[in-house]
């Protein structure tokens, strides 16, 4: 059984936004001591902070590109001299694309690959090589909705997640006949209000926006926390989205119909944008909340919804 997790040490990729960021603070509230690894210097030094004031025993950061799977290793080894051990491991750094499948050059989509779906298999060797040692430990990936049932538009990022679901249900039995103690959990989110939107990287002319209904990212981060201490194979967040896991699974063809109906138009504003804006998929923008601004319907505050 996992410990107590006014007893755990918890590391957090992709802390310094969004998810992961909401996710640390709620560690932080429950006691657990904290090594969050991320790119952006501000999102780091800013979540610190946040953990400290919310009376967090102890936080260590590192900037960490977890494309990198030297810097991965390193973060693993930066957790083992900073407290002593690794109980859960959280694999939450991510970037999108929004583009057609014929316009997304091959770089580009290497790169989400790299940081989605390599930054998390380096996670996991990283945090098996510390947990078999000491007897255990949890691996916690982000996924998604878009993980089990692809949207257009997000075609590589939705293969991405599938991979990260696919990686994780074959070492979650894999590691059981090695009888080496290691839960892995798989939380898919639907869409959330984080900075997530406005970072990723558009070839569509126009800044992304999510498609009703929106959740906020503390939703995601109570399922984080939860299974660290009652690890679940898998997790699709909130009801809306395990409305869109079911659906996808018993009625594919509606959801095709679905999907269909609603077009690109609904996943994107009317604000410009172009592929030469700010985005985060080699570098980290400034955007360092946890939210993002959107309302329940996927429109932003102020804006209708």
């Amino acid at each position: 059984m996992p410990r107590p997790l006014n007893e755990q040490v918890v590391v957090i990729s992709g802390a310094g936004s969004g998810i992961g960021r909401a996710t640390a603070r709620r560690f932080a509230r429950q006691g657990a001591r904290l090594v969050i690894g991320g790119r952006s210097s501000e999102g780091l030094a800013a979540i610190r902070e946040e953990v400290q004031e919310a009376g967090g025993p102890g936080v260590a950061i590192l900037e960490v590109d977890v494309s990198r799977r030297d810097q991965v290793e390193r973060l693993a080894q930066f957790a083992v001299e900073t407290y002593g051990r690794i109980d859960t491991w959280v694999n939450n750094a991510g970037v999108s694309i929004y583009a057609r499948f014929d316009t997304l050059p091959e770089d580009e989509a290497r790169r989400l690959f790299d940081v989605n779906f390599w930054g998390t298999v380096y996670g996991m060797w990283a945090a098996a090589a510390v947990m078999r040692p000491q007897g255990g430990g949890t691996i916690i990936n982000l996924a998604s909705v878009v993980g089990k049932r692809a949207l257009p538009l997000q075609n590589f990022y939705s293969a991405s997640k599938f991979a990260i679901v696919g990686i994780s249900e074959a070492l979650r039995v894999e590691w059981r006949t090695e009888r080496a103690n290691i839960q892995v959990c798989a939380i898919c989110p639907p869409s959330i209000d984080t900075p997530f939107y406005d970072n990723a990287l558009t070839r569509m002319g126009f800044t992304p926006k999510p498609l009703p209904v929106v959740l906020p990212a503390e939703r995601v981060a109570k399922d984080i926390v939860r299974c660290a201490v009652r690890p679940r194979r898998e997790v699709w967040v909130g009801w809306v989205g395990k409305a869109f896991v079911g659906l996808s699974v018993l009625l594919p063809g509606m959801m095709d119909r679905f999907i269909l109906s609603l077009g690109f138009q609904a996943q994107l504003t009317g604000e410009t944008k172009s592929p030469a804006d700010p985005a985060d998929l080699f570098q980290p923008t400034a955007a360092t909340s946890v939210e993002g601004d959107w309302s329940a319907w996927g429109n932003r505050r102020g804006a209708g919804g």
